[in-house]
């Protein structure tokens, strides 16, 4: 992750006092406000190109005509740290649909301008940390609420074309294990509230089930995330 983090983050374990910077999301998005429909299945891949590189499966399920729920799993590495784990899960509620239509006299038209769907998510990464003198391991867990927004377009080629956004806050909890050799025996933890942006494009071609997608993240781990859905 950025040294900036990793760098405060060590000063504060030392002093146990002090401000560490945004960990950020290990996942992105990657994906758009419409749900996926109840009995759906889709497994999925992700790649994340930013201040650290990750590689994600996933598997969402359609839990209703308005409801689905993800879980995903995958490896993160930095420079500053071995390649780990990295768990999550989400929830996600779609609560307007374009496709709601009104009709006004002779005229339909639909009744909410966007996709718009909410709901709660969580992450956790530990991490160990490669001969330094003062922090053995730290552990990151991220909890908290998301806000995606998208609008399906339908092109002349048959394909759809999603753009979306994701918006979250986020309760983040740091706690470190120093190494054996560090000066103090004082443990750190502490939480934070963060905030996060994604914003990107999910296309599905013509004919196909598949979804693929590709994204900006400015967060604490900002970069690109690329993914991309099979349905099972």
């Amino acid at each position: 992750m950025k040294r900036m983090f990793l760098t405060v983050a060590a000063l504060v374990a030392l002093t146990t006092a002090g401000y560490a910077e945004n960990f950020g999301s290990t996942f992105g998005a990657l994906t758009t406000a419409s749900a996926t429909g109840r009995g759906e299945t889709y497994i999925g891949g992700r790649l994340g190109i930013a201040d650290a590189t990750s590689f994600v499966a996933s598997v969402t399920r359609g839990l209703s005509d308005r409801a689905d729920g993800r879980l995903k799993a995958g490896l993160i590495d930095d420079e500053f740290f071995d390649t780990e784990l990295i768990l999550g899960a989400d929830l996600k509620w779609q609560v307007w649909s374009v496709e709601t239509k009104v009709t006004e006299g002779k005229n339909t038209r639909s009744k909410y301008p966007f996709d718009l769907a909410l709901g709660p998510f969580v992450e956790w990464v530990k991490f160990n940390y490669d001969n330094d003198p003062f922090l053995e391991s730290a552990t990151v867990f991220e909890i908290g609420a998301q806000l995606v927004g998208s609008y399906p377009v339908h092109t002349r080629g048959g394909a759809l074309v999603s753009p979306y956004g994701r918006f979250n806050v986020r309760n983040e909890s740091f706690s470190t294990d120093l190494a054996p050799g560090a000066p103090t025996t004082a443990e750190f933890s502490d939480s934070q509230v963060a905030l996060g942006f994604n914003g990107g494009v999910a296309w599905r071609p013509r004919g196909m089930t598949t979804v693929f997608y590709g994204e900006v993240q400015i967060d604490g781990n900002d970069g690109v995330f690329l993914g991309v859905d099979f349905r099972m």
